[in-house]
């Protein structure tokens, strides 16, 4: 009966474990192959005007993003395994619930929004320490060779770094009660987010950066910005960590403002601007 169980619980570790392999890889690889193809390839000429970096990387940076991205798949992988294994094993305390009913859906938007917050907080914070000089050369200088970062340098970490992009979620999960798909579907976002951060091309329109709301939500130029200078510009979603300790680069919004794609992005915010006096 003994060896029944151990290799009934076996089976289900090595299950999840394929499971998890599988999505990140099966959500991963498409959408930021898709983003790559359609601006770095198919429509490379009619997105130009929108590109940050007028020059693009070889292309044995961008195969080097691509197989690098591959282990930081896996050790997010192996992080939700210890903390599913950890979890039967009571040894943690997962407050995962799978009814929308017991907390409301109010809560569940309520958990998202909060989840989103300490992500931001997490990675901050962990990517200022990564950048202390004397930690850098051995950890995030992997991430940061990709001075002009295509979509495929997203998930480029190395796997110290990769651990600690994934691990904000165990405290997340055994403090706050999540719904699955809250947890699920933050996941998606953060993956989503990163891969945009990392396109290369300015979408967002003009006016973005000194909006009195959407200054606080971060641009593609931010990020690429930071790849380009390394020093500033730390944060993910939002802009208020950077603002408040002083991190944002100086020339951030002047750049944002009058770099990739300017006169578009003017066209779009007018437009943008008609719909909203409509609305």
């Amino acid at each position: 009966m003994r060896f029944v169980c151990e290799l009934s619980w076996e089976y289900c570790v090595s299950g999840f474990a394929l499971y998890q392999l599988k999505m990140n890889f099966l959500r991963y690889y498409p959408i930021a192959g898709i983003a790559f193809l359609v601006f770095w390839v198919w429509k490379k000429d009619f997105f130009q005007k929108f590109r940050i970096q007028k020059d693009f990387p070889k292309k044995e940076r961008v195969i080097f993003e691509l197989k690098q991205s591959a282990i930081t798949l896996i050790m997010f992988s192996t992080i939700a395994v210890s903390v599913y294994v950890l979890g039967k094993l009571k040894i943690l305390h997962i407050k995962t619930y799978k009814d929308f009913a017991e907390y409301g859906l109010s809560y569940a938007i309520f958990s998202f929004v909060l989840l989103t917050i300490w992500h931001e907080t997490w990675f901050y914070w962990a990517h200022r320490i990564m950048h202390h000089r004397k930690i850098y050369p051995y950890i995030h200088s992997v991430h940061h060779r990709s001075v002009n970062p295509s979509p495929m340098a997203a998930y480029n970490f190395h796997w110290v770094e990769a651990f600690l992009e994934g691990v904000y979620v165990v405290p997340a999960l055994c403090i706050l009660p999540l719904h699955f798909y809250v947890f699920l579907i933050h996941t998606f976002y953060a993956m989503v987010m990163n891969i945009w951060w990392h396109l290369g091309y300015e979408l967002f329109p003009k006016g973005w950066t000194t909006h009195p709301v959407l200054k606080w939500i971060n641009t593609s130029t931010h990020h690429n910005l930071h790849h380009q200078k390394f020093h500033g510009n730390y944060s993910l979603y939002f802009n208020f960590w950077d603002r408040i300790m002083g991190t944002n680069f100086k020339d951030y919004s002047e750049i944002f403002e009058n770099g990739a794609g300017a006169e578009k992005k003017k066209e779009i915010s007018v437009i943008s601007s008609k719909y909203l006096q409509k609305s």
